[in-house]
């Protein structure tokens, strides 16, 4: 297991020197650029996933085929979650070393791969079998399962800028050689030592 652990954080050292690692975290514009198409794509593909749940658990579009309203919406749906991770890892770059020890983007990653695992497997099943050939009690089974997952992400990733903050700002202390005390004591010196922008 600390092999892993090894292997992430020499990923991560290599995001935080990349040239788009640099370029995001020294932009005044690039970040919150970036993070306009993250925020979007976010809500788009929240938006799909809401759309077939709520019909799966029979609260709205019941006159809609399960199997015809995922066709419809799974363009949007592979789009929106293709620029989400694209922009997403653009933003990691530029703070990834912070991030390695945050638990809340950890519990965002694992949040995130379990979601994506179910939503193109048993979710799909589900979703692409007929009326008949599905039980409607696996219907709200999978809707229940696909909302806790993907509401993990988002809460999850709300969370990155509130949890382990005395954690972030000893870490940001040793990087930058600025006093710990410091940055524990004010948000603003915390900004100045290039500490994460969501906690700026």
């Amino acid at each position: 297991m600390s092999v892993v652990w090894a292997l992430l954080m020499a990923f991560c050292q290599w995001c935080d020197n990349s040239f788009f690692g640099h370029g995001v975290r020294n932009s005044v514009w690039l970040f919150p650029f970036v993070e306009i198409f993250h925020l979007l794509a976010l809500g788009v593909l929240g938006g799909t996933i809401l759309t077939v749940n709520l019909r799966l658990l029979g609260i709205r579009f019941r006159d809609e085929p399960v199997a015809e309203l995922a066709r419809e919406v799974q363009p949007w749906m592979i789009g929106s979650l293709a620029v989400m991770l694209v922009s997403g890892f653009f933003l990691f770059s530029s703070e990834s070393v912070k991030m390695y020890g945050n638990a809340a983007f950890r519990a965002k990653m694992v949040s995130l791969i379990l979601a994506i695992l179910f939503t193109f497997t048993l979710y799909r099943k589900v979703t692409r079998s007929g009326e008949a050939e599905m039980s409607p009690v696996w219907h709200k089974v999978a809707a229940l399962v696909s909302l806790v997952l993907w509401a993990g992400v988002g809460l999850a990733g709300r969370a990155i800028g509130y949890v382990g903050l005395r954690a972030l700002g000893d870490i940001c202390s040793k990087v930058f050689s600025i006093r710990s005390s410091t940055i524990r004591g004010s948000s603003q010196s915390i900004a100045r030592a290039g500490c994460p922008r969501f906690l700026r």
